[in-house]
């Protein structure tokens, strides 16, 4: 068959002749059938000699992907521009002086803490992510004053702003032991931490990915985090903090260290985001309701995406406060009762426009696709500096809001029950093998070869203009997908596949201008060339929310975590009596369904005492149950200690 207008790509590892001349590749299956036909075409070269490029005769020729051919360090557009950002927003420590009496700590780790310094003592706002950084912080601020920490307010429960809070008690009952530090919250920060610890098993993957915790940091190369250098996670980080002794609701005014400041409950980022307004120095803190960088109105790490509505109100009420001096939690001040008007009215409108359109398009029927391509800012929005998307993207926006109005349903009938990806896999692979009816080469093998082409073509594309075609990058990836979870290819075939995932993935992520979407590509790559992912599990998380929380909430966590169908046929009532606090619990388990209710059934058919101390050490790892059940700290009314293992079996303990 005669192609006409058509250049034949020779099977070659890193350039085919002819190529800026071939027609686009395909970009669909039925694309995908017609190229199969054309491989058994014959083409003209570009010097006009003709040349068969038929798949049997090339097949020696062909030669497979032996590494991923994409780097992280390759430059592109979309990376420079992140290490310039990051070099100049937050990659240098420094503390910054903002009016009379506050000091603002950038670079230090992700988010900024900031000193208010009062007649006889100090307020802390926010305290980052980390002890150690924490109290690099409070070595340059004690520089400046040695006056005591009176109060530290947290502005939202997001680990970067709370972590470091141990540090500051911890230091300050050293240095003034009789001074209370009062710690001071929105009155649903705990609720928001319970709903954050909930995802906790794949949260802090994905926010290892969206943060590139396990990104190499090399020099002049560093893309940071979006809003701030990096993200200080370590092995001996303590993901607990002191609880709140203060907290508030709507708005109030607090009289501390010869202080006056009101703080405003404004849900944005957060539904717990507190603004914190100085009067005397006509300064705002608007924690992450604004920070150099479009608004993160969905996170890629996991989460509800956030209201956009109550987002842009909140500004609103931030922007009606007047102030001379804005102190964020991320980067750098602004300054200027104009500039800052102006600024939180462009971030506020950038907002409301893309809430707007999205829903009006979402109301004319537009799939979420379709509305992703068709909303664009407005250019005075487009080119604010603040409205970059080097966090947040308009992108990920419309799609969360779309999903806040209408759920996970397109509207489309065929998302309502889709495909699986096995099946998708099986269903490629019978395609290409009756388009490729007669040639020698499998369909699996001409799936990974056209995968290899489409990526190369990419990469040619980037030789010759420093940008590549992430169209073809993420054709590649969704083919090598098909075909490793088809788990047809065989050995070698398979890290071929492999190895062009992993440069396909870096491919998309060094085009990626946002340092989220970035980071997520790039350790997601990692992950997958290493095929043993080494996340920092930070030392005794899960045991010491266990610890921390009170026992009813451990009864419910455990009724959570029913293991499937395990125990599907088992009916099982445990009672459970705990003396130090006087509490009695039922616990119900049937059809894999596990049910807890106050008081003790006497229908039980397991029933035993302890206190909350033992059961919650038990139920940590801590201790060994059979060693407390046998000096007698766990007591069995009824039923036998190998019957409540039986029951505790149906349960994941992971």
């Amino acid at each position: 068959m005669e192609m006409p207008n058509a250049t034949c790509l020779p099977f070659q590892p890193y350039h085919y002749s002819g190529l800026e001349a071939a027609s686009v590749l395909p970009q669909n299956l039925v694309a995908l059938s017609l190229f199969m036909s054309s491989l058994k075409c014959d083409c003209k070269s570009n010097d006009g000699v003709s040349n068969r490029s038929d798949f049997a005769e090339s097949e020696n020729r062909f030669e497979y992907m032996k590494e991923p051919i994409a780097k992280l360090t390759d430059p592109t557009e979309s990376s420079e521009k992140l290490v310039r950002f990051t070099e100049k927003e937050f990659l240098s420590k420094e503390i910054v002086a903002v009016g009379r009496n506050i000091h603002v700590a950038i670079g230090y780790a992700l988010a900024n803490s900031i000193m208010i310094e009062g007649k006889d003592g100090v307020v802390i706002i926010d305290t980052t992510e980390n002890d150690k950084a924490m109290m690099e912080i409070m070595k340059e601020f004690r520089r400046i004053t040695k006056k005591p920490v009176k109060a530290v307010v947290l502005t939202h429960f997001h680990t970067d702003h709370i972590l470091g809070t141990n540090a500051i008690i911890e230091s300050e009952k050293i240095l003034w032991p009789e001074v209370k530090v009062d710690i001071i919250a929105h009155e649903s920060i705990l609720e928001q931490m319970h709903q954050f610890a909930a995802t906790y098993g794949i949260g802090y993957k994905r926010g290892y990915r969206q943060f590139g915790v396990l990104m190499p940091k090399i020099l002049g190369a560093i893309t940071g985090s979006g809003i701030g250098p990096r993200f200080l996670l370590e092995k001996t980080t303590r993901v607990h903090v002191p609880l709140p002794t203060l907290t508030y609701s709507g708005r109030k005014t607090y009289h501390i260290a010869g202080l006056e400041f009101d703080l405003i409950h404004t849900p944005g980022e957060t539904n717990d985001q507190t603004t914190v307004w100085l009067p005397s120095e006509q300064a705002v803190f608007p924690a992450d309701n604004i920070y150099k960088a479009f608004p993160n109105l969905y996170a890629i790490r996991g989460s509800p995406a956030r209201d956009a509505k109550m987002w842009y109100t909140s500004l609103d009420i931030e922007r009606e406060l007047g102030a001379q001096y804005l102190v964020g939690s991320h980067g750098q001040p602004v300054i200027g009762k104009q500039t800052i008007y102006d600024t939180l009215l462009a971030y506020r409108d950038a907002i409301k426009y893309v809430h707007d359109q999205t829903l009006r398009l979402l109301n004319k029927g537009r799939l979420p696709s379709q509305i992703v391509e068709e909303i664009k800012l407005p250019d005075r929005l487009a080119n604010h500096a603040f409205l970059q998307e080097h966090y947040g993207t308009i992108e990920w926006s419309i799609r969360g809001i779309y999903t806040n109005y209408l759920g996970w349903f397109s509207g489309d009938p065929k998302d309502l029950h889709p495909m699986t990806e096995l099946s998708r896999a099986r269903k490629m692979l019978q395609l290409i093998s009756e388009a490729s009816a007669g040639n020698p080469i499998p369909a699996n093998e001409i799936m990974l070869r056209h995968a290899q082409l489409s990526h190369m073509k990419s990469y040619n594309t980037y030789l010759r203009t420093g940008k590549r075609d992430v169209d073809e990058d993420k054709w590649a990836l969704e083919i090598v997908d098909l075909l490793l979870e088809s788990n047809t290819l065989n050995e070698s075939l398979a890290d071929t596949a492999t190895h062009i995932k992993v440069s396909a993935l870096r491919a998309i992520g060094s085009e990626e201008v946002s340092a989220n979407g970035r980071n997520y590509y790039m350790t997601y790559a990692m992950e997958v060339e290493s095929r043993q992912p080494h996340f920092i599990d930070p030392t005794g998380t899960k045991r010491h929310a266990i610890r921390t929380s009170p026992v009813k909430r451990v009864l419910n966590g455990m009724c959570g975590k029913v293991n499937g169908l395990q125990c599907q046929h088992e009916n099982h009532t445990v009672s459970y009596s705990f003396a130090d606090t006087k509490e009695s619990y039922t616990m119900t388990l049937r059809n894999s369904v596990c049910d807890l209710y106050p008081s003790v059934d006497k229908s039980n058919s397991i029933s035993l005492s302890t206190t909350t101390d033992i059961f919650k050490q038990v139920i940590a790892g801590d201790i060994d149950f059979d060693d407390q059940v046998e000096d007698g700290k766990i007591v069995f009314k009824s039923g036998t200690a190998l019957s409540f293992k039986i029951f505790l079996s149906c349960f994941d303990r992971d």
